[in-house]
């Protein structure tokens, strides 16, 4: 049953519905190639298929199809001739649909000003049409609209219309109904977030704050946990969940310092940190260089914190974690605006501008008062996690004493068992060194015994050899003395001998 119910959680409809629309889009493309009837019904898949991957985010999925969609659109729009009163309403609205919906991709890829150009595109076809052409727009369509129109004056530091820009979407989304279906929960939070950016440059920071707490409150409404378990849930789903999360803490981290609520700001990168950690364990790059940004900024909170220690180990981490990366203490980059100096005021917009007409609707949306409940919604949070946040980085901050303190004595004991490491070494050294010099003595002295010896042994060999020679020749002189000797007597025997034989004298 638990299984079950884990599979039905991870279970990812919007993929599914955009392999629905895919796979429309492309029979209906191989179709028009002998049926040109199916033109518009092309046409209208994709533009509903662009408005979904809008829908989710993926921006850069939907930019050729948004293309083509555009093309397509003006093709049957320019097939009636010229804009006029005879106009179909109809494909006049897919147009303007295709064309706004391509803004809203060049926006969220961070191309504002040609997102306002592609909008501004299409003053001409608002003007001939009017109010008959915008009843025909679904109210999505007029927000992102409304979006483009605000980034481009927040870039253009135009505060005043990006506020007004965001004031009509807010009220788009409360009148459709948008905000409370949840297909179109991005679509939510990317209003919220318009909002608290235009606030926080229109130097309301309290409103900008609660825009922005309403935005993180509903991803975590569309999330509902599962980034905790990443490993369960396929690489798209995790993308698609995972994709505000970094902008929104971010740029809630910052403004929370920036008003001085430091240890919940610090608290907000934590937990930033902590869920970058496991998405970029399952999906890699480019997670990784927003874990990397986000320990960076931490690290940097912390440093201004006075807390330096802390400060490094999180300098450490963004560096393993993306080497080569965001360089700790500099100002990050990214979309967030600058905090107003003075509070600004503006009108609100007119009703054509404001695409009023697209929602005609009996409900009565009164923007003071949900900006007022949202404030209300973000003050509660405030007060009830400053505390709580506040203990958590006591807590943080002894933890991470008591971990100096034992990587300390951990350090002392190193480098005692070191020390003593070193001196056992040495002296296992030393007794080598003398057992070795025993050694060589040794091996020397035998040596030259050795030597001794030979050199004995070749001297009384030489001594035998000499007394053996002066025998050998004292046995010769003998010898030929006794030869001469005897020579001497056979001379005198042969002298006897002859004088013998001589007869005597008469």
């Amino acid at each position: 049953m638990m299984a079950q119910a884990k599979a039905q959680h991870s279970h990812d409809s919007y993929a599914q519905r955009g392999k629905t629309l895919t796979s429309s889009a492309q029979r209906l493309r191989g179709w028009v190639g002998s049926d040109p009837s199916k033109a518009p019904e092309l046409a209208d898949s994709l533009v509903q298929l662009t408005a979904h991957r809008l829908l989710g985010h993926g921006y850069a999925a939907a930019a050729a199809d948004a293309q083509e969609a555009v093309r397509r659109a003006a093709e049957l729009l320019a097939a009636q001739g010229p804009i006029g009163p005879y106009t179909s309403i109809r494909d006049a609205a897919r147009y303007v649909t295709a064309v706004i919906q391509f803004g809203a991709i060049q926006a969220g890829l961070g191309m504002p000003d040609a997102a306002q150009r592609t909008i501004d595109s299409l003053g001409n076809i608002h003007d001939q049409l009017g109010d008959g052409l915008l009843r025909q727009l679904e109210p999505q369509t007029v927000i992102w609209a409304l979006l483009c129109s605000a980034r481009a004056a927040l870039v253009a530091g135009d505060v005043a219309a990006a506020n007004a820009y965001a004031d009509a979407a807010r009220a788009r989304v409360a009148e459709s109904g948008l905000d409370a279906q949840p297909d179109a929960a991005y679509l939510s939070i990317d209003v919220d977030r318009l909002v608290s950016d235009s606030r926080w440059a229109a130097g309301r920071s309290e409103q900008a704050i609660a825009a922005l707490y309403a935005a993180k409150v509903r991803h975590e409404d569309v999330v509902d946990g599962r980034l905790q378990e990443p490993a369960r849930l396929s690489p798209a789903l995790l993308e698609r969940l995972a994709e505000p999360l970094f902008g929104l803490h971010r740029d809630l981290a910052d403004r929370l310092v920036a008003t001085g609520d430091v240890d919940l700001g610090l608290a907000t990168r934590r937990r930033l940190v902590e869920l970058l950690r496991g998405v970029t364990a399952r999906l890699g790059d480019p997670w990784s260089g927003q874990l990397a940004a986000a320990l960076s900024d931490l690290a940097r909170d912390l440093r201004a914190s006075g807390r330096t220690v802390e400060a490094e180990v999180a300098s450490a981490e963004a560096a393993a974690a993306m080497p080569g990366g965001p360089v700790v203490g500099e100002d990050h980059p990214g979309p967030a605006v600058s905090r107003g100096t003075r509070t600004l005021t503006w009108m609100p917009l007119p009703p054509g501008a404001a695409y009023a007409a697209t929602t005609a609707s009996t409900t009565i949306v009164d923007l003071a008062t949900l900006e007022t409940e949202q404030q209300r919604k973000a003050a509660a949070w405030l007060q009830a996690q400053r505390q709580v946040a506040g203990q958590q980085e006591l807590e943080h901050v002894e933890r991470v004493r008591a971990e100096v303190e034992r990587a300390e004595v951990e350090r002392t004991k190193a480098e005692r068992a070191a020390a003593e490491k070193q001196a056992a070494e040495r002296a296992q050294i030393e007794q080598a060194a003398q057992l070795e010099a025993e050694r060589q003595a040794s091996t020397e002295e035998a040596e030259r015994l050795e030597r001794k010896r030979r050199r004995e042994e070749r001297i009384e060999a030489h001594r035998l050899e000499v007394e053996r020679r002066e025998a050998e020749q004292r046995g010769a002189e003998r010898l030929e003395a006794e030869r001469l000797e005897l020579e001497r007597l056979q001379a005198e025997i042969d002298e006897l001998e002859r004088t013998e034989k001589q007869p005597p004298e008469q």
